[in-house]
């Protein structure tokens, strides 16, 4: 449980580097069912801590019982966690028999393997997407130092340095740890990828680039407005007139060229609505504005989309991204017939998924957007910043949520694919926080979670792109031949002792 405090509310980052101690000290004594045990008490109790929103959250979206919550959190853990958590304890049982000062190296390679299928697996299909929530790396987004070889290896790069420390630990602790030079040579194992980040972090920040482009002035707006029946008909265009204040308001202040509203601000199809622009262009008072909306099509019956526009100052629509990874029950129903969580939105129904699309022109250069959930999957941000775009925006909805652990880990998510990509992000969301993201991480505003209030700053557009941005996932897929290899070297280890 140690491990999940280091992530926010509390976030004791420093936990993650020792937490697993205890757990992979147990997983090395006794046999497979002992292991299988252990791994089961650590998951189940990391996954409460971790989602311990989640209940609440979904018993109050989905209009049901603390009990179907409960279920679901049940459920999530053994489908996303446990599995993957129990292969990668196989794993390094197996390469412990068979490797001492090299293990701390190897068996953080197999974590990398086994969160990278986890975080992949299945993502965008119509069962369920990847689960990228709780892996280790994210815990570290504060210490801004350290992230800096995400852009080099992503959040495997860190995952792997934390798994190498704990694990060199753990041994050295074990009783009968061995003479000097054996803790020596643990003791490096465990700490050179640590040694990788610092020196990563320390030349990376000594590179900031000059500004490339001149910054462009912004609002992000945070509306703070109950979101459980935004679909409703009753209610349709409700709620407007927060928005169009709070952006007069920042319009009043000075020049601002781009507002940014969150994910659904808009409860009514503004490509449809001429009258609603015309009421925003007028806040808008020479600005553009990118902002979510539903969006349906002209075909019979009509699909929805979770959309995000681009409106010019005279309210006319001049660009839209539809979000392609929806989230599985709050905007479509995997498998079809689960009424129980299939709630009424109204006239909106469920949500179809979006194609590829473009990043979406603006006076600050094309933006690459990545519609709430779609910041925890890098894979995305990297597709926009390979199409051309010179920034990010994450228009993201937390308020249905209506807990702070879980918009704080959102958070620290996006933050990330900010030092990934080498792009300053655009966070706008509806209760928060919303925020100005640089290219290093660092948080350049933000508004507080749960509060109504406009922040104003500026974006500096990026064209550089990072090693991250050009090869991917290469480093994580590196560690899934290593430790792929190693386990087959350590089983025909085990098969031919030799003469």
């Amino acid at each position: 449980m140690g491990t999940a405090l280091a992530f926010p509310t509390l976030g004791w980052s420093v936990l993650a580097w020792v937490g697993l101690v205890p757990w992979l000290v147990a997983l090395e004594g006794g046999g497979a069912r002992r292991a299988l045990g252990v791994c089961v008490a650590w998951s189940l109790c990391f996954w409460i801590v971790m989602w311990d929103w989640g209940p609440s959250a979904v018993a109050g979206y989905f209009e049901q019982s603390v009990a179907v919550g409960v279920g679901f959190l049940l459920a999530t853990w053994g489908l996303l966690l446990l599995p993957w958590v129990a292969g990668y304890a196989g794993v390094h049982r197996a390469l412990a028999r068979r490797f001492d000062a090299a293990l701390p190296l190897l068996s953080a390679a197999a974590w990398v393997g086994w969160d990278l299928a986890r975080v992949r697996l299945f993502t965008g299909s119509d069962l369920l997407i990847g689960n990228p929530w709780g892996v280790l790396g994210y815990s570290q987004v504060d210490w801004i130092l350290g992230i800096q070889v995400a852009s080099l290896a992503g959040v495997y790069g860190i995952d792997a340095a934390l798994l190498a420390c704990n694990v060199a630990l753990a041994r050295l602790l074990r009783p009968g740890s061995g003479g000097p030079r054996r803790r020596l040579a643990l003791a490096a194992s465990g700490l050179a990828p640590l040694g990788v980040l610092v020196a990563w972090g320390a030349w990376s920040l000594g590179q900031d680039p000059a500004e490339e482009r001149a910054p462009v002035a912004v609002a992000v707006v945070q509306g703070n407005l109950a979101g459980s029946s935004r679909w409703r008909s009753d209610l349709y265009g409700r709620n407007l007139d927060t928005y169009l204040t709070l952006t007069h308001a920042a319009a009043a202040e000075g020049r601002v060229d781009i507002v940014f509203w969150p994910e659904a601000a808009m409860t009514f199809f503004v490509d449809e609505e001429r009258g609603y622009r015309v009421a925003i262009a007028r806040a808008l008072a020479g600005a553009e504005l990118v902002a979510g909306s539903p969006r349906r099509s002209r075909a019979s019956p009509p699909r929805h989309f979770n959309s995000v526009f681009r409106i010019t100052p005279d309210g006319e629509v001049a660009g839209v991204y539809d979000k392609q990874l929806l989230l599985p029950f709050a905007e479509f129903t995997p498998l079809g017939r689960l009424d129980l969580v299939r709630r009424d939105f109204g006239g909106i129904r469920e949500f179809r998924p979006g194609g590829r699309a473009a990043p979406v022109p603006t006076r600050a250069g094309p933006a690459g957007i990545l519609v709430c959930n779609e910041v925890m999957f890098p894979g995305l941000a990297r597709r926009q910043v390979a199409a051309g775009a010179r920034y990010l925006v994450n228009p993201a909805n937390d308020g249905w949520v209506g807990d702070r652990q879980y918009s704080e880990q959102m958070f620290q998510i996006a933050r990330l694919r900010a030092v990934e990509q080498g792009r300053w992000l655009v966070r706008p969301s509806t209760a928060g926080p919303s925020a100005i993201v640089d290219d290093r991480g660092r948080v350049r505003g933000r508004l507080e979670p749960f509060t109504r209030d406009t922040l104003l700053g500026a974006l500096e557009p990026r064209e550089r792109t990072t090693v991250y941005a050009r090869v991917g996932d290469a480093f994580a897929w590196a560690c899934v031949a290593v430790s792929g290899g190693a386990l087959a070297w350590a089983r025909r280890g085990r098969r031919d002792p030799g003469p």
